[in-house]
C-alpha cells in the first residue's frame, strides 16, 4: 500500500466520519496479478497481511475481502457491481484511484463506475494523482525501485517502511 492508496483511505474515513457511516475497503486476496499475469519479475510490495496491519493502522472500519479467480476475472463490471458489493454492503460513496480498472478484462474505468454510481445515486469520488519528489506514486515504480534496492524512495512513496519477507 503506497501514499496513494494511504491518502484516498483518509479521505475516505474523512467523508464517513463527516456523514456518521462506516469506512469500508473492498480488497482481493490473492492479489489479480498474481491469479491473471504469471510474470516470474512480479511481487507484491506488500503481503494481504501487512495490508490487513496497514488498514488497521488507518482506522478502516471494515476490510471486505473478496476471493480473487480466473472465474471472478470473467465478470463484467456492471456484473461484479451488483454482485459483490451493492448487494454485500449499503454503499453512500465509492472512493477510486485514477488509474483503477476493474471487472472483465479491465473494462470497467472512471467513466463505468460514474455511470455505474449515477444509475444508483451513489456518490463517487475521484482521487488526484499523488506525487512524491515529482514522480507520480505508483506501484510499479516502487516495485522497480525495490529491484534497485532504493529503500529510501520506495519508502518515500509508500509511506511506511518496507518489509521484507522471505521467500518459500
Amino acid at each position: 500500500m503506497h501514499m496513494g492508496h494511504q491518502a484516498l483511505l483518509r479521505q475516505m474515513n474523512d467523508y464517513a466520519q463527516k456523514n456518521h457511516c462506516k469506512s469500508v475497503v473492498v480488497t482481493f486476496n490473492p492479489h489479480p496479478q498474481e491469479v491473471l499475469q504469471a510474470k516470474p519479475d512480479f511481487f507484491l510490495i506488500n503481503t494481504f497481511e501487512q495490508k490487513i496491519v496497514l488498514f488497521d493502522k488507518l482506522d478502516i472500519d471494515t476490510v471486505f475481502v473478496i476471493p480473487f479467480t480466473k472465474e471472478l476475472s470473467q465478470t463484467t463490471a456492471g456484473d461484479f457491481f451488483d454482485e459483490y458489493i451493492f448487494s454485500k454492503i449499503n454503499v453512500r460513496a465509492i472512493f477510486m484511484g485514477p488509474n483503477h480498472h476493474f471487472g472483465k478484462q479491465r473494462e470497467g474505468t472512471a467513466v463505468t463506475l460514474f455511470r455505474i454510481c449515477e444509475e444508483k445515486e451513489i456518490e463517487i469520488l475521484m482521487a488526484q494523482e499523488f506525487n512524491v519528489n515529482g514522480n507520480t506514486v505508483r506501484s510499479t515504480l516502487i516495485r522497480n525501485y525495490l529491484k534497485q534496492n532504493d529503500f529510501e524512495n520506495a519508502e518515500q512513496m509508500m509511506g511506511h517502511s518496507v518489509y521484507l519477507a522471505k521467500k518459500k
